[in-house]
């Protein structure tokens, strides 16, 4: 039997889209970096964890939503809600410079088609970071730091 109606989506941090396959539903908080009239195109990053981890970049296709944005949620610094679908990663080497260097390539982005955003307002981010952190341990099965010196392990 196959299911019908919309994908489930799945509650991610923004370093984690690159782990996730293409086609994947997601919802996550980026910080506006850049935003691109031109193309549509919207930049985000979330230092989380925190340097010294690469901050990957979310390149987000706002197109579809263009007469539903205001002006503030493209406008640099602004923290922003997006649920959208993963469309593939970006990498920091071409094919031919992995194959040259004999290496894989460091990922350094994503690109995400948006079918909704909206302002995350005055978002405290540190409680937002270890919220979706004890969530994503509790849906894992892992204790958190916490839990394991409350417990004494």
């Amino acid at each position: 039997m196959t299911a019908n109606g919309p994908l489930p989506t799945t509650l991610v941090f923004l370093n984690d889209l690159s782990f996730l396959p293409k086609g994947s539903k997601v919802r996550f908080l980026g910080c506006v970096t850049g935003y691109s009239i031109k193309t549509g195109i919207l930049s985000l990053q979330h230092a989380y964890p925190p340097p010294p981890h690469r901050t990957p970049t979310a390149w987000v296709d706002v197109n579809l939503l263009l007469s539903t944005l205001k002006t503030t949620d493209t406008q640099r610094g602004e923290w922003v809600n997006v649920v959208g679908y993963v469309e593939g990663r970006i990498s920091n080497l071409t094919l031919e410079q992995r194959d040259r260097k004999g290496r894989p390539d460091e990922i350094i982005g994503v690109k995400l088609q948006a079918i909704m955003l909206w302002s995350a307002g005055d978002v405290q981010v540190g409680n937002y970071e270890r919220t979706l952190a004890e969530r994503k341990h509790l849906q894992r099965g892992i204790q958190t730091p916490e839990e394991c010196e409350n417990n004494g392990t």
